[in-house]
């Protein structure tokens, strides 16, 4: 996949699939100790999006065991302190009672798939879009904050894969269906309906052992997040498809559930 332009930020914040800050074209490494809360304030802010968090969010989130006036001095004190990280004075900005990245000045790979994503009109808007979604965002945060808006995007990156995906099946082209279906589960392997879809297109297209291994690491996956086996459809196509059945594919098409509603602004 071709990499985003984002030339005309002078900073740059990859959230999704990794957590890397770029400045100016380079990325920032810290030579000496990382500075955790600055970070952490950063990390809460990506969550926040383009209207920011309230101040007294934040400071339950990062100093919960201080008194409110407290943590409100120590916010202060390192949002000044993750402007100087970030080389940009008003990088961070603080009204109206919320903290928020200058949208000017930042761009943040979350915000741009969740903006693009939710405005794509057409199949190619939508492919392009999902080029932003590298994996699940900030997967190394276990805050509230984090972990809210990792499964949002978790489910507007589903419900695009699987709308887009199921219009190359539409139109036959089982081939692109089948690259698209193992690229979006390279990025994201917890869903069982991408499984699904990967390994009816396989089956479609005749590749028997491929549907036995695409399968097999269903049925991993199903295990290792969720602690469940594969539901009767998934256990349908497999076994139609590696017992040769005349017909299976109709009785797959059938069986597989009509698209219920999808909307990607949710």
């Amino acid at each position: 996949m071709d990499e985003p332009a984002t030339d005309s930020w002078s900073i740059q914040v990859y959230a999704l699939g990794r957590f890397e800050i770029m400045l100016d074209g380079e990325p920032l490494r810290f030579r000496l100790k990382t500075p955790r809360k600055p970070l952490a304030l950063l990390k809460t802010l990506l969550c926040g999006g383009l209207n920011g968090v309230s101040q007294p969010a934040i400071c339950d989130a990062l100093w919960p065991e201080q008194e409110p006036w407290s943590a409100a001095r120590s916010l202060h004190i390192t949002a000044f302190r993750l402007r100087g990280l970030l080389r940009r004075k008003s990088a961070v900005v603080m009204e109206g009672g919320r903290v928020a990245l200058d949208s000017e000045l930042c761009w943040v790979d979350a915000w741009e798939f969740e903006h693009s994503v939710t405005q794509a009109k057409d199949p190619t808007a939508l492919l392009w879009a999902l080029r932003f979604y590298r994996g699940p965002f900030l997967s190394d945060s276990d805050q509230p904050f984090a972990i809210e808006a990792r499964e949002r995007l978790r489910r507007k990156f589903i419900r695009a894969v699987l709308q887009l995906g199921r219009s190359y099946e539409q139109i036959g082209d089982t081939s692109s269906a089948i690259d698209f279906y193992a690229m979006a589960l390279d990025a994201d392997c917890t869903s069982e309906d991408v499984h699904r879809g990967l390994m009816r297109c396989l089956a479609l297209s005749g590749q028997t052992s491929a549907v036995a291994a695409a399968f097999q690491r269903c049925r991993a996956m199903l295990v290792r997040h969720f602690g469940t086996a594969p539901s009767p459809l998934t256990e349908q196509i497999y076994q139609q498809a590696c017992s040769g059945a005349p017909g299976w594919t109709a009785q797959a098409a059938a069986a597989w559930p009509r698209e219920r509603g999808i909307n990607l602004g949710q």
